[in-house]
């Protein structure tokens, strides 16, 4: 991997003391460089890392680097590089920042997303919320399936927000009545986000 590269990852990971202002921060710097690279050539480079880096605290910053740049380059080659790595970390803050690159990434229908799927039962609730946002900017109908079965079997007020928040965005007319039922919810959040979503399926179907 090019040297460049290998020094923002440390400087990514550079630890910080919590007083230090942003200004002077070298991670927080690095992460804001992270998210303007655009080069093509990285995601090879971060792929063939990925494979060798030891330390997990160190790869989850090279998975945000895939998630900013499958934005822009080669969005299926980002999804499918961070898919093959769901079912070999195990730390919830690792996978949280794995889940959470993998949500910004488009996800052609044609991906396997089973991974992502298991995650959606996880007794952790950081790795459950963060399986549910990785769905977005898919179009693939057993995206829909697994979120309405999940917003059937839920009582987790947060579930069913973060479910609402990605049929707001992937959703069809089929998910309407799911979400319907929670228009009554007490929580606000879980009512609010059902109306939103509803309202956005219903203008995507009109059009």
């Amino acid at each position: 991997m090019r040297k460049a590269l290998a020094d923002l990852i440390m400087r990514m990971a550079t630890p910080e003391h919590r007083c230090t202002n942003s200004d002077d921060s070298i991670s927080w710097k690095a992460y804001r460089e992270a998210e303007t690279l655009d080069d093509p050539s990285i995601v090879d480079e971060l792929a063939e890392y990925l494979g060798h880096e030891p330390d997990r605290g160190i790869r989850r910053h090279a998975y945000f680097i895939l998630g900013k740049l499958g934005r822009k380059v080669r969005g299926r080659d980002c999804a499918s590089i961070l898919l093959s790595h769901l079912s070999t970390e195990t730390n919830k803050y690792v996978l949280s920042v794995l889940l959470d690159a993998l949500g910004g990434v488009g996800k052609p229908a044609e991906l396997d997303l089973i991974p992502v799927f298991r995650l959606l039962k996880d007794d952790r609730w950081l790795v459950r919320h963060s399986a549910i946002q990785a769905l977005r900017h898919t179009d693939s109908p057993a995206v829909e399936d697994q979120l309405l079965h999940l917003l059937e079997a839920t009582s987790d007020p947060y579930d069913m927000t973060y479910c609402h928040a990605t049929l707001n965005e992937i959703g069809s007319a089929r998910a309407i009545p799911f979400l319907e039922k929670n228009l009554k919810s007490r929580k606000r959040d879980v009512k609010m986000s059902a109306k939103f979503a509803i309202e956005a399926i219903k203008a995507r179907t009109e059009r």
